[in-house]
């Protein structure tokens, strides 16, 4: 009998940190690698932390945290490309006050201090860490390191890669792993501090509590973020390319600013994305392709390793669902560790049965959404204008919303605050 008593996790993103709080709940003896020196306080700017991945932080003891860090939606609207109101909705404010958790944008730098903070104090969080090796056998796996004369060899129980989309440990552990795929489709993603001070931005977008989208060329989403005057938009337009790259900051400078210039002549001047771009200052804009991968069927796992989040289902961000999918893999994996008294193949491969069709779901569906609302075909486009509205408060996609969000997210009914 294979039971694990130690574990590494090799990845410090949102699903990797989650995962080592949740383990080391359950009393199991736990390290995380981090290849990054440290955090970087605007490294992936904002995200949307859904009930789905709210409930599941809560449920680990984070949840007077989580609703200090969440800014909440209650309205949703869409706009023209000349930056006026099509249509508008409250029922994203319905869920907040049927459930206790709102959809909302959060900063992930301040996700990220919540998470590292307890594994900071017990001392299981290691910079400075990148994994070149693995080595498993019938009585553990030797993990080995990029400077191996400062860094020792590891040796565990259970290894779980949690390194995204290019996971090293997928490719250790998968000999037979198809690339990423492009979605022919590239964002530019900005941030902005003190959204109140920036008066250039006109009052539509900049509303509190809101998200904001428009479909023309590609898609334009807008929402503030966190509780600070925090502001995110990002804007995808279609490529046969990504952007290329270089480690060389005055160069990305300059072809960052002759990418977005070329971008915005696809919008009228009256679009806001004009007006967001020329206020974001130029160290928080990103600008990068969209890829996903093909979902994998064939496990997630290889006797002691296994995969959470992107390096087993790598999703495009249409659905909003990427950081929230790899905190349900954190829970359900340790709920599965817990129920078969952390005996590693029969937990590993219920953890990859709960998992595998949800996340497979929200990979399709992702893909679709990217394909319809960001075609720019024109009868796509009229039927799109006609049919969004109607969406927003169809009381179909309401309940099909409430399932995903609420009643699918795996953690015990009875600790999910539901409001009757």
């Amino acid at each position: 009998m294979t039971i694990a008593r130690s574990a590494a996790i090799i990845g410090g993103g949102i699903g990797g940190l989650t995962l080592a709080n949740a383990l080391i709940r359950s009393g199991l003896s736990v390290s995380l690698y981090e290849r990054a020196s440290h955090y970087t306080p605007t490294s992936g700017a904002a995200l949307g932390l859904q009930p789905n991945g709210q409930i599941p932080l809560a449920y680990i003891g984070f949840k007077d945290s989580i609703q200090k860090l969440v800014h909440p939606f209650y309205h949703w609207q869409l706009i023209d490309e000349h930056g006026k109101v099509r249509s508008t909705s409250p029922r994203l404010g319905e869920y907040g006050q049927r459930f206790g958790y709102y959809v909302g944008g959060a900063i992930r730098a301040e996700l990220v201090d919540m998470l590292k903070a307890p594994l900071e104090q017990n001392q299981c969080l290691h910079y400075s860490h990148k994994v070149i090796d693995l080595q498993q056998d019938a009585h553990g796996v030797t993990l080995s390191f990029e400077n191996h004369h400062e860094q020792k060899p590891v040796r565990v129980d259970l290894v779980i890669g949690a390194d995204g989309i290019h996971s090293t440990v997928v490719k250790k552990i998968f000999s037979a792993t198809e690339p990423p795929i492009y979605s022919k489709e590239n964002i530019f993603y900005g941030m902005i501090d003190n959204i109140d001070e920036q008066t250039s931005i006109g009052p539509i977008a900049a509303q509190k509590n809101t998200l904001t989208q428009c479909f023309s060329s590609g898609e334009f989403l807008c929402y503030r973020a966190g509780n600070q005057g925090q502001f995110m938009w990002a804007a995808t337009y279609p490529s046969d390319t990504p952007p290329l790259t270089s480690s060389d900051a005055e160069w990305t400078h300059t072809n960052n600013q002759r990418e977005l210039n070329r971008f915005l002549t696809l919008f009228p001047s009256t679009h806001p994305v004009h007006q967001c771009a020329a206020v974001t200052d130029q160290q928080r804009l990103l600008h990068f392709g969209l890829f996903y991968r093909k979902h994998r069927s064939d496990g997630w796992h290889r006797g002691r390793i296994c995969l959470l989040g992107d390096a087993c289902h790598a999703t495009l961000p249409y659905a909003g669902q990427g950081a929230n999918m790899a905190i349900e893999d954190a829970i359900t994996l340790t709920s599965c560790l817990e129920k078969h008294q952390f005996q590693i193949e029969p937990a590993l491969d219920e953890y990859y049965n709960k998992r595998f069709a949800r996340t497979k779901r929200v990979v399709d569906i992702s893909r679709y959404m990217g394909l319809f609302f960001h075609s720019q075909n024109s009868l796509l486009h009229v039927i799109r204008q006609s049919l969004y509205p109607k969406l927003m408060n169809s009381n179909a996609m309401i309940k099909i919303a409430e399932k995903e969000l609420f009643e699918n997210c795996p953690v015990p009914m009875e600790y999910k605050k539901i409001k009757t």
